[in-house]
């Protein structure tokens, strides 16, 4: 069997540059496809369109179900026999991963167990921001978590603690605006683990540290734009890399965009003086 011709040929491989090779993302057009023997060293999240098939796993075999999820653990030694697949996997370095994380045996889900991952894929792909790049990874090893996969403190936090993380988290944003801080900056800020931070946001805010970021851009942006501030000013001043990404936010927020608001703003100024 020549492997090498059926494992990644024909392949799409990204690797996303907000993550300096940390995160690796390949797209598998449905052809028959099988592994030879290999060591994990990430945690590997995999989409796969195809019948059921053997897999070997730590010297188990096992089935992989059609049509599923597959979960490879850090230390998995695993391999797949030949069959009519396609796929969309998601690599992730040690490096991004809770670090008392232990080895897991290869796991199955069904689709819906997780968000769509050829979603998250494109989301990785694609991400503006190391900080908008970290929360997709974070929340999707905090769903992994929820399914009791493995186990892992760094993402628990005691409710008083979240609500100090929180605070901690809006004084950094709104000191920090201008910059574009990662999800380990905004960790290091609130002196909490980043995938706790992660979950106290979404449990107590109901949105995202990039989420809040992003809109805390806008409402300074309105403020400066109300003062007459010129429009190209604006975006660098709150922290948006150009008036494009300033107008995508701005308009998707607040309904019109950044120019319309100044000039309505400069309207409403001028019935007030006379």
């Amino acid at each position: 069997m020549d492997w090498a011709a059926v494992a990644l040929n024909g392949c799409r491989i990204v690797r996303p540059p907000e993550f300096a090779g940390e995160v690796e993302i390949i797209t598998a057009a449905r052809a028959p496809r099988g592994f030879p023997s290999r060591l994990s060293q990430t945690l590997g999240i995999c989409l796969k369109t195809g019948p059921s098939h053997g897999v070997v796993s730590d010297g188990k075999k096992l089935v992989y179900p059609a049509d599923a999820i597959s979960v490879r653990f850090p230390g998995n030694v695993w391999s797949c026999e030949v069959a009519e697949v396609g796929f969309v996997s998601i690599d992730i370095a040690s490096s991004l991963l809770p670090s008392r994380m232990g080895s897991s045996a290869m796991a199955f889900l069904r689709p819906s167990a997780l968000p769509d991952v050829r979603w998250l894929a494109a989301r990785l792909a694609r991400a503006e921001s190391r900080l908008a790049g970290e929360e997709v990874l974070s929340q999707l090893i905090a769903r992994l978590f929820d399914f009791e996969l493995f186990a892992a403190e760094e993402l628990c936090a005691a409710p008083a603690a979240r609500v100090r993380a929180l605070d901690r988290a809006r004084q950094f944003f709104a000191a920090e605006i201008e910059r574009n801080p990662s999800l380990t900056d905004l960790a290091d800020a609130t002196q909490v683990n980043k995938f706790a931070l992660i979950r106290s946001f979404k449990r107590e805010l109901g949105i995202t540290p990039h989420r809040y970021l992003v809109q805390l851009r806008v409402e300074r942006a309105r403020a400066l734009l109300a003062k007459g501030v010129p429009t190209s000013e604006v975006a660098a001043a709150v922290g948006f890399a150009d008036q494009g990404h300033l107008g995508r936010h701005f308009k998707r927020t607040v309904g019109i965009t950044p120019a319309q608001y100044a000039k309505q703003a400069r309207r409403q100024i001028a019935v007030g003086v006379r």
